[in-house]
């Protein structure tokens, strides 16, 4: 019979390797380390950005290759924080920070987001995969380089957007890139509410394992 120091011993293993497949998998994108990247992601993967919403591990990878070589390089800090373990399934959620360097109607500029990184897990063969990857919007900034130049925005239009990643949104549009409106964010605390409760059956298994629906 399993003890309860046997069992504590393997939760704080599970989470240890959750957290460490978090961190892997950004670090990986961020130094386009693909090989790596890919390896974090069932192949079955579901992922929703603020620029991507599609199905499969490699597929997202692919797409980030191609994304990271058109808009250049942004950076994540990500601090793996809590992880629920249900068996072979497990949700972790992640503060963290997204950094962008880029050039707005010739200024450039600094963007951050603050948000948080949610993904549900799966163990096959002894190792944990990313089965999904959201990201839950907090809220986000801008600001030049040099503190003396002008912030080349425009007031009106930056007030039509949604206020948990507005910032992200006006300078993805500058190229060309209309974002999704109805992301995930703590400005919809009733959807985000509606979303954990969701996630919250998953990992209960009251949902189908196979395809990691939406």
């Amino acid at each position: 019979m399993t003890s309860i120091g046997d069992k504590r011993l393997q939760d704080h293993l599970d989470r240890e390797s959750l957290f460490d497949l978090v961190r892997r998998e950004r670090f990986a994108r961020d130094q386009r380390r693909f090989d790596v990247m890919a390896a974090c992601f069932h192949r079955d993967a579901y992922v929703r950005t603020s620029w991507y919403d599609g199905t499969g591990g490699n597929a997202y990878v692919e797409a980030s290759r191609k994304w990271m070589s058109n808009t250049g390089n942004s950076k994540h800090w990500v601090f793996p924080a809590f992880a629920l373990v249900r068996g072979d399934r497990a949700t972790v959620e992640s503060p963290a920070m997204i950094f962008n360097r880029a050039t707005l109607d010739g200024t450039e500029i600094d963007f951050q987001v603050f948000c948080r990184f949610f993904s549900r897990a799966v163990r096959e063969a002894g190792e944990w995969k990313l089965a999904s990857f959201h990201v839950l919007f907090e809220r986000d900034t801008m600001a030049p380089v040099f503190s003396s130049a002008p912030l080349p925005i425009d007031r009106a239009l930056l007030d039509t957007m949604r206020p948990s990643y507005k910032f992200l949104t006006y300078i993805q549009r500058s190229r060309g890139i209309q974002v999704n409106q109805d992301l995930l964010g703590d400005d919809r605390p009733d959807e985000l509410a509606a979303f954990h409760a969701g996630e919250d059956r998953w990992l209960a298994g009251r949902a189908r394992a196979g395809c990691f629906e939406r």
